[in-house]
């Protein structure tokens, strides 16, 4: 495991293994160079600016951070976004055996980006492309669209005549800190006492697992059953 923002660590392992121990049903849940962003939107009126901060996404094969710049306009290096706990970058991508390439070689590189990528923000997309490493043959190039409070997109990796493709995800990163996971807490034990069927409970497991307590503490507000019972 990479050692991607290992704030709130220890809370989020307590609250993924309660999460863990739900009932059937309940599941796991495109280019300028240099690092310029942007491809333009089709017009229309412009998005608002982006939630700041780290983004992220760990998963299997695929571990992936950027950084959102307070105006919410740009990706920007930040100590925040580091795979390896070396330094920080705007954008980072470790891949690992994920896909094959046009020799049906496995798909295993690391792509690293430290300059700012502008938000497009008529079509809430950045992009950096004919990305090279000193020394190196390999050209990189990435690029990413967000939506609400998710973000996906494609990175890619040439050399030579060979390249790979590898898709990423993430979303915000938020602090799981002792508060959030109690609130959040509450909130699967409710889901748990008026179990409906795996799909109610998927959905509402899938709020717990993002360990953020406004929400949490929205979707418990609106099942009055679970209300804290009045003190005499």
């Amino acid at each position: 495991m990479s050692l991607i923002h290992t704030r709130g660590l220890a809370s989020a392992g307590r609250l993924a293994l309660l999460v863990g121990l739900c009932v059937p049903g309940c599941s796991d849940e495109p280019g300028s160079s240099g690092g310029t962003a942007g491809a333009g939107g089709a017009g229309g009126a412009l998005a608002p600016p982006q939630f700041p901060g780290l983004w992220e996404r760990q998963s299997r094969g695929v571990d992936v951070c950027f950084h959102i710049a307070d105006d919410g306009l740009k990706l920007e290096a930040s100590p925040d976004c580091s795979l390896s706990g070396e330094s920080g970058y705007s954008f980072e991508l470790d891949v690992e055996l994920v896909g094959v390439d046009q020799e049906g070689q496995p798909c295993s590189f690391r792509l690293r980006y430290e300059d700012p990528v502008t938000i497009d923000q008529a079509g809430n997309s950045f992009q950096a492309s004919e990305i090279r490493e000193p020394g190196g043959d390999a050209v990189y190039a990435f690029s990413g669209e967000i939506v609400g409070e998710s973000a996906s997109g494609i990175a890619r990796r040439d050399v030579g005549e060979s390249n790979c493709r590898v898709g990423w995800a993430a979303s915000i990163s938020r602090e799981c800190d002792e508060v959030a996971v109690n609130i959040c807490l509450d909130l699967l034990n409710c889901c748990r006492a008026i179990l409906i069927n795996p799909v109610f409970f998927e959905t509402c497991n899938s709020v717990v697992l993002e360990c953020d307590p406004v929400r949490c503490q929205t979707v418990l507000d609106g099942y009055p059953q679970c209300a804290a019972e009045p003190e005499l």
